[in-house]
């Protein structure tokens, strides 16, 4: 977790746990919470020896996408949930708590996927009795392999399919949603069909699997806008123009950083403006120092040769 706030950490209201939640966190009441034991048995519908060995990265993720999928269409929706801050030594339900990133959910789901099809896992939630959605999840995915006399693995590969659909279409509706022209949206989505790896720019995936705008990355002719950031890279509205380079703060200070954002060194001005301030540069001055004494012992040799020269010329 960063050791710097989220901006809107102090004007957003606290969240409340529902029973469709899946909480992060170890103890009895974690493990018993409803939306813990949902996601837990939700998990043992894609139990497939096959799994940790079969199974391309790409197939898991679907996987796991598809059972964070199912948590969000809950009504009300399902997030995944962590305590706030470090060191917090709450326990049971109490919070403050915070939504996980979609990559820390990925993760998540991801592990618990490896320990249920783990072999020393076997007793994965057991004892655990599984909500009325979940069986019906578990019937389709059996009846669906058993139709069509394919395994589980064909499905995960299936939903790599559905997922990558599913990704174009929330990029597809959110590029529309801030004006970026058509053909550019279809040009972008090719590039990412051709790439599942290549990243649509300005676009960022928030918590609940939708996209948001980071900025307008200036697509056609539309200017450039700097929006101030929230979690999961989503924007609060700021509308402010974006800054060229040499005028964007500093990373850390947030003012304008003298190696890359002042003007260039203009060393005649800088000395004009120094002698119309009467500023005089320490090593400058020990120069200016050195200088008066030169010339005030000089004065005095001078004046000892005339006053010699006088007294030559008056013997």
């Amino acid at each position: 977790m960063s050791r710097y706030p989220a901006l809107n950490q102090f004007n957003r209201p606290p969240i409340v746990v529902t029973d469709n939640d899946v909480l992060s966190g170890r103890g009895v009441n974690i493990a018993a919470h409803p939306g813990n034991e949902r996601f837990r048995t939700l998990v043992t519908t894609r139990a497939d020896e096959n799994y940790c060995e079969g199974y391309s990265a790409t197939e898991k993720k679907a996987v796991a996408e598809e059972i964070i999928h199912h948590i969000a269409s809950l009504d009300p929706p399902g997030r995944f949930l962590k305590r706030e801050g470090r060191g917090q030594v709450s326990r049971g339900l109490n919070g403050p708590w915070e939504e996980l990133s979609r990559k820390e959910a990925l993760k998540k789901t991801c592990q618990a996927l490896r320990d249920c099809n783990r072999n020393d896992r076997e007793t994965y939630a057991n004892g655990v009795a599984a909500p009325e959605d979940v069986k019906v999840v578990a019937n389709e995915i059996a009846t669906g392999a058993a139709n069509e006399g394919v395994s589980l693995k064909d499905l995960a590969a299936r939903s790599v399919v559905e997922s990558s659909e599913r990704t174009q279409e929330k990029l597809r509706e959110a590029m529309q949603e801030a004006g970026v022209p058509e053909e550019q949206i279809e040009e972008q989505l090719k590039r990412q069909r051709a790439d599942p790896t290549y990243v649509i720019p300005g676009f960022a995936m928030t918590s609940q699997g939708t996209f948001a705008p980071i900025s307008n990355p200036g697509y056609g002719h539309q200017p450039s806008i700097m929006e101030m950031m929230g979690p999961d890279g989503v924007p609060v509205q700021h509308q402010v123009v974006l800054p060229m380079p040499g005028q964007m703060p500093g990373l850390y200070s947030q003012y304008p950083h003298p190696a890359m954002d002042m003007p260039p060194f203009d060393p005649a001005a800088v000395a004009a403006a120094r002698i119309a301030a009467g500023y005089v540069h320490p090593n400058d001055l020990e120069k200016q120092k050195a200088a008066a004494a030169e010339a005030v012992t000089k004065a005095e040799e001078d004046h000892e040769a005339t006053e010699a020269a006088v007294a030559a010329a008056q013997e």
